[in-house]
């Protein structure tokens, strides 16, 4: 038998009267943000004036209250959030959720005191990740939503090796893309779901697909509700439910049928089956589908809004209008019971303004001391040059450029490829290695043979868990730009914590935001000038929502041996490529390509590493010129930095945009 201890119930708090209802639904923590620095800016949130009262009755209620910090930070930021960390430590805030590498370096050498847990936006899902997230002192991770049970329980074995406990989304909305890796909100209006603000574009109608559906990314919600016993067997300790922009009936009625579940669990060893509730209020159809490794159609649909009436009209086999009016009635009358009883059940409780935990007229003071720039006013000497390719077909231009560093992008399932890429690197000693963001359960381990084997003379990656290999092994390593990197501090953690070589800036940072930032001595700092825009990464199928797939279910061979493209258009009438190539996941792109050389007469003394990124992946950009010219030109151009090298490039790469540059985070 199970103990009620061995979990958590963890619930939104998206304002004052949600975190109410949690607590009295019966939550044991509560994950809430302030109105800065945490990834739901659409909620609500809470003020720091009344934090202090926020705690006390959450304790009260044997309740913790969890801190969501969990954005990337700013260089202009650094200053407000350590003053808030300050505040932070002198009160009795249960811990702290984090996605930013240098807030993270920040809490362990500043603030030990307080309990950091790495965000969803972290995307960990392999055991390199926990080892590093654990040195880097987190207590506990919230893993992937992307995952299944057998992957779940070998990382929650991995966790209790290194004391960090695992924290998996049970209920609630599913994002389409790995979180974190995500930049469809932010290249589309500049709104970046890494600082909170995603505007949610998958949940978008487009144009009508070829496979008939209006809303080809749009998934079911997550419900895990009959899994309780499998998730008891597999470790995991928190159950978390997604929700801080719903209402606070939502979260009544989410965490009390929880509750419920888990004490029933517990005092029986049987599980409730009545979701009725749970379909009462906001839902989109429920699916397990990644927790059961079962990746189907059947988590889509074609509808964003509320299913709730459509579910209990199908129940009832409505078949006329008279008879659908009358279940929504019904179930308007439900809602507002529901509304009724919270209301009455958090009547009682009290939340007041406690002004000594504002930061408004706080001393502009504080004891850590921030990086400053060491940049002398002469020019530097001229970055670097690297090209990433991803296709054997292109190795023949190693040859063809000796003075340029040549990175091979390696696919997402990379160990059913591990003996041709370990001998092609050993026929390319100086071809460096660039790691995926997403690299799970045998990719890890393959990614773990293969620098063992190889040793590569540069890795860069996007993906925390290589890092730890790497470092472990003693590599020159460097921080891909999927790892969001954004301030000094985040470059200083990199340098000092995790002996990496040097990092991607993000191509999320306006020219402003990136001039503020100072790297450290002796360290590369690199940016990616050209490439195709990531809008996502998908372990689910894109292409069975758009062009029709006759699988209706995807299965290992998937992954290995798909090759299509295809692409939505949106009611504006602009496209997005769904590409999907052998040996790696489904990926969203822009349609154009990212271009941006005017950040080198901009910022002249800012990068010692610049790429450009010619990987095969078609979008409507049109190069008019072969690879090997166009590596010539971007060569001549960035040693020179004259106008007329960067105006043969821009003749050559015709419909791109950097539109992300001008407009910033």
């Amino acid at each position: 038998m199970y103990q009620k201890q061995q979990f958590e119930l963890l619930a939104p708090g998206g304002d004052l009267e949600s975190i109410k209802a949690a607590i009295a639904a019966g939550a044991d923590a509560i994950y809430c943000g302030l109105d800065r620095f945490n990834a739901r800016n659409r909620a609500a949130n809470i003020t720091l004036d009344v934090l202090d009262s926020v705690v006390e009755l959450a304790h009260q209620h044997d309740c913790k209250i969890f801190l969501t910090l969990n954005i990337v930070l700013l260089e202009s930021e650094l200053r407000s959030m350590i003053r808030l960390l300050t505040e932070l430590s002198g009160s009795n805030i249960d811990g702290v959720i984090v996605q930013d590498l240098g807030l993270a370096y920040i809490i362990k050498r500043y603030f030990p005191s307080l309990d950091m847990h790495a965000s969803t936006q972290m995307n960990t899902h392999n055991e390199g990740q926990i080892a590093l997230l654990s040195q880097l002192g987190a207590s506990r991770v919230n893993l992937s939503r992307e995952l299944n049970l057998d992957e779940i329980t070998h990382l929650a074995q991995v966790g209790r090796q290194h004391n960090v406990l695992m924290e998996v989304f049970v209920h609630g909305s599913y994002c389409i893309g790995f979180s974190g890796l995500c930049y469809f909100s932010s290249e589309r209006n500049g709104a970046s779901g890494n600082r909170g603000r995603c505007s949610q574009p998958c949940r978008d109608q487009y144009q009508t697909t070829a496979a008939g559906k209006n809303f080809p990314l749009n998934l079911k919600d997550n419900s895990a509700f009959g899994d309780l016993a499998k998730l008891a067997e597999s470790g995991v300790y928190s159950l978390k439910i997604e929700g801080r922009i719903k209402k606070p009936h939502y979260v009544f009625t989410a965490v009390e049928n929880w509750r419920k579940q888990i004490d029933h669990f517990c005092a029986s060893n049987t599980l409730l089956d009545d979701m009725s509730e749970l379909y009462t209020v906001f839902n989109r159809d429920f699916s397990n589908g990644y927790l059961l490794g079962n990746i189907h159609s059947a988590m889509y649909i074609d509808n964003p809004r509320n299913h709730a009436a459509t579910h209990f009209s199908r129940l009832e086999e409505c078949q006329t209008e008279q008879q659908l009016q009358a279940v929504k009635r019904e179930l308007f009358d439900k809602t507002t019971t529901i509304m009724q009883r919270v209301e009455a059940v958090t009547e009682a409780m009290q939340i007041t303004s406690r002004s000594q935990r504002s930061l408004k007229g706080k001393d502009l003071h504080i004891d850590i001391e921030l990086p400053k720039s060491q940049l002398s006013e002469a020019a530097l000497p001229a970055p670097k040059l690297s090209v990433l390719i991803d296709s054997p077909r292109d190795l023949d231009l190693l040859n063809q450029h000796p003075d340029v560093q040549f990175i091979y992008h390696l696919p997402d399932g990379l160990n059913g490829e591990l003996s041709g890429l370990v001998a092609m690197f050993e026929h390319y000693p100086n071809l460096g290695a660039y790691f995926p963001g997403v690299l799970i359960g045998e990719n890890y381990r393959g990614a773990e043979q293969l620098l063992a084997q190889v040793r590569p003379k540069l890795v860069v990656t996007d993906n925390l868990g290589v890092a730890h290999l790497a470092q472990s092994l003693k590599l020159n390593w460097v921080a891909g730009p999927q790892l969001n990197i954004t301030n000094s501090l985040a470059l200083t953690c990199i340098d000092q914590e995790l002996s990496g070589a040097g990092a991607f800036v993000s191509n999320e940072l306006s020219r402003e935001q990136l001039k503020r930032i100072v790297k450290p001595q002796n360290f590369r700092l690199f940016y990616s000038i050209y490439h195709p825009i990531t809008l996502m990464t998908s372990r689910q199928c894109l292409l069975m929502q758009s062009v029709g797939c006759k699988k209706q279910a995807m299965n290992k061979g998937c992954l290995k041996r798909c090759e299509k493209s295809a692409s939505i258009i949106n009611l504006s009438g602009r496209a997005y490529v769904i590409d999907k190539q052998k040996g790696s996941y489904n990926r969203l792109y822009s349609d154009v390509n990212y271009l941006n050389v005017q950040v080198l007469n901009d910022l002249p003394n800012l990068f010692t590493d610049v790429m450009v990124d010619m990987r095969n992946i078609a979008t409507q950009t049109q190069v008019n010129v072969d690879k090997s010219m166009l590596i010539r030109h971007f060569y001549a151009a960035i040693q020179t930095r004259d106008q007329s090298g960067f105006e043969s490039i821009e003749s050559a790469i015709k419909a791109t945009t950097h539109n992300q540059y001008r407009k910033g985070v």
